[in-house]
């Protein structure tokens, strides 16, 4: 026991275990000039709280929202009971954020590619496999966006 404490604590106080401790994605330190942004639940009382460059896009499934959050180099699956509407009033403040779908939101700055035209659109995501679509309503609002914000 107090060889596994010894060598725990001379790890804890060296620079690397402290840096482990102190920094980690969802730390502010690691993402500067950022807020984090808070989604409230409307029928229990959960709080999911990201940062906007960690958000990937959110899926709504019947009653439940999925979000899917980057967390260094994996991809995390929160899921709060919400409706995807309220979902994208809670996130309307940030613009590269784009209800591409009636059950998708997606973060611009995260697409590595699309594929489709005028009639929809399959965007690839930095982080996931999953291909999110865009439909014909909401292409030209797309395009907008997508000119604007997108890093491709």
């Amino acid at each position: 026991f107090a060889l596994f404490t010894g060598a725990n604590l001379n790890y804890l106080f060296s620079d690397k275990g402290f840096e482990a401790l102190t920094t980690h994605p969802g730390d502010p330190a690691t993402h500067p000039g950022e807020e984090r942004i808070h989604i409230d639940s409307r029928l229990k009382k959960e709080r999911l709280s990201f940062f906007p460059s960690q958000f990937i896009y959110a899926e709504a499934d019947g009653n439940y929202i999925v979000f899917y959050l980057s967390d260094g180099d994996t991809v995390k699956k929160k899921t709060i009971r919400n409706s995807i509407s309220h979902i994208e009033k809670q996130l309307s403040h940030i613009p590269w954020f784009f209800r591409s779908h009636r059950a998708f939101i997606v973060n611009i700055k995260r697409i590595t590619a699309r594929e489709g035209n005028a009639a929809g659109y399959r965007l690839t995501l930095k982080g996931t496999r999953y291909e999110v679509p865009v439909s014909r309503q909401n292409t030209r609002a797309f395009e907008q966006v997508f000119d604007a914000y997108s890093v491709i």
